[in-house]
């Protein structure tokens, strides 16, 4: 609600551009998270993430309809739609990506020689797979190992995790200058309409029959 009304007062550009770069310092933000972070601090950083997404969305979406033309509206949100379900694929598929690589080498580097396979294969798997088995290990009189485990399951999650949120701040501030360059302040079709509606007003307030009067004179 609030980066609509924002966008009307401000501009689309400039509430686009400053939604992605809140988003953006939210994301960083979130890259520092480790064992001993806050449930006061995640808060805050799913607040500003947040914040930087609602302030994006719905400006930009009405970038979009407002560029094309009332009998082409199905067509600028099938864009909209198209534009925002690919860059979620993407997303997680590129963000996941770099994460895993991340968290699969930083976790095969610690792991103790010592380590059963079957547990060394769940814990390649999956963080929570680290940890059951840490778990198991546990609860099998190997406590030593099964904290050796843990504590290099969560260290290679965070790294990761940490990686993947920089790269994913790098491409929100890479969004706010495309907005920032591209995005005009206001959608095409309102500012049509406005010449539009100004042309009018000015040809009513003189009349044009006096003129071909003169002329035919």
């Amino acid at each position: 609600v609030l980066g609509t009304k924002l966008a009307v007062r401000s501009g689309t550009k400039l509430v686009v551009a400053g939604g992605l770069v809140a988003l953006a310092a939210g994301l960083a933000w979130t890259s520092s998270a480790s064992t001993g972070t806050s449930y006061l601090t995640i808060i805050g950083q799913m607040v500003l993430i947040g914040a930087g997404i609602g302030l994006t969305s719905a400006p930009a979406t009405e970038s979009i309809m407002g560029a094309v033309p009332a009998a082409k509206a199905g067509v600028g949100s099938a864009i909209n739609d198209a534009t925002r379900i690919l860059g979620a694929t993407l997303g997680v598929a590129v963000i996941g990506s770099v994460y895993a690589s991340i968290y699969g080498s930083r976790l095969g580097s610690a792991l103790s020689a010592q380590l059963p396979p079957a547990a060394e294969d769940v814990a390649h798997k999956s963080v929570g797979g680290a940890f059951q088995a840490a778990a198991q290990l546990d609860s099998g009189h190997h406590a030593a190992l099964a904290r050796s485990l843990h504590d290099a399951a969560s260290k290679a999650f965070f790294d990761g995790f940490s990686v993947a949120c920089l790269v994913a701040t790098g491409v929100a501030l890479l969004g706010a200058v495309m907005a920032a360059a591209l995005i005009p302040p206001q959608p095409p079709q309102a500012r049509t309409e406005a010449g539009e509606t100004l042309s009018g007003r000015r040809g009513s307030s003189v009349p044009d029959t006096p003129t071909r009067a003169c002329c035919s004179c």
